[in-house]
């Protein structure tokens, strides 16, 4: 029995411990899921902190006041809001039974009914302390170390810092240009490795590869050309003869229709016009048809 109360005693301990804790933690929940943070939201766009501060007044303890004006980009919903973070819970309700539904009034007469609600993001910006560097104008209080005004690489930076501003106003473009031009001859009368001379024959004769291939190019172009030219050439002549032949055939048959027109017509009965030489070639046929062949002279004497 003496084992189990030995036993039993530190467990009730622990379990008080685990208990404080646990109550311990609610507490810290409660205090981080409690709302502290109000916007107020719809204000006037013509409304100005001082203004607002004036008309809330006297405000309940609170550690966060931000005001924000308008923005013209979200037209037509131009409104001002302000953000209050309250330090005591009770005081968000009577703020909230105050302002809520209150009618603000700009300088338009136009009036404004603002709404209060708890603002969707609770956290707060931290408050950035400005310290000082602990070693700011200290340079000079150490006695013991060699001064940096007695320093010769400090003296020289002095003096050329000195003559930077001497220097700058005596440059003129041609002293310019003079150094550059001697600049670029002492870099130019520097022996060359061998690394640099083969990397200049390499570029030569990349140059020479290129020149030739647009040489090359250039007189493929020129006897691309004159080819059409002469396929141009023959295709001129051509049309030329072809044109030629057609007048040719043109005034053939211009010189068949006044011969037509010369020859002697007879009438028939139905009034058609048949020209001699048809009923000449006619009657040459039937004698053909009923006599068989006979030659033009034979024809002539029968006749």
């Amino acid at each position: 029995m003496k084992e189990d109360k030995e036993n039993t005693k530190p467990r009730e301990k622990k379990a008080e411990v685990k208990y404080e804790e646990r109550a311990e933690r609610t507490e810290k929940k409660e205090k981080r899921e409690a709302l502290t943070k109000v916007v107020i939201r719809r204000l006037p766009p013509s409304l100005t902190k001082d203004q607002l501060e004036e008309q809330l007044s006297p405000l309940p303890e609170h550690d966060y006041f931000e005001f924000f004006s308008t923005n013209s980009s979200l037209f037509p919903h131009i409104f001002s809001r302000a953000y209050i973070n309250f330090k005591n819970q009770e005081d968000i309700v009577l703020f909230r039974d105050q302002f809520d539904g209150y009618v603000f009034i700009d300088s338009k007469g136009q009036e404004y009914p603002a709404i209060v609600e708890f603002a969707p993001f609770q956290k707060i910006p931290k408050k950035k302390s400005k310290k000082k560097d602990a070693k700011a104008g200290t340079i000079e209080e150490n006695a013991d170390s060699v001064h940096f005004s007695d320093d010769p690489e400090y003296k020289k930076f002095l003096e050329s810092y000195n003559n930077m501003d001497d220097e700058k106003n005596s440059n003129n473009p041609e002293t310019l240009l003079e150094e550059i031009e001697a600049k670029t001859k002492e870099l130019a009368a520097k022996k060359t490795t061998p690394l640099l001379d083969y990397v200049k024959t390499k570029q030569r004769i990349r140059e020479e590869k290129r020149e030739e291939r647009r040489r090359r190019e250039l007189e493929k172009r020129r006897l691309r050309e004159e080819e059409r030219r002469k396929w141009r050439e023959d295709e001129r002549r051509k049309r030329r003869e072809a044109e030629k032949q057609k007048k040719m055939v043109e005034k053939g048959f211009d010189k068949d229709k006044d011969r037509s027109k010369d020859e002697p017509k007879i009438k028939v009965q139905n009034t058609i016009i048949i020209p001699t030489s048809v009923i000449l070639i006619s009657k040459y046929l039937t004698e053909i048809y009923l006599n068989g062949f006979v030659a033009p002279e034979e024809a002539r004497k029968r006749r």
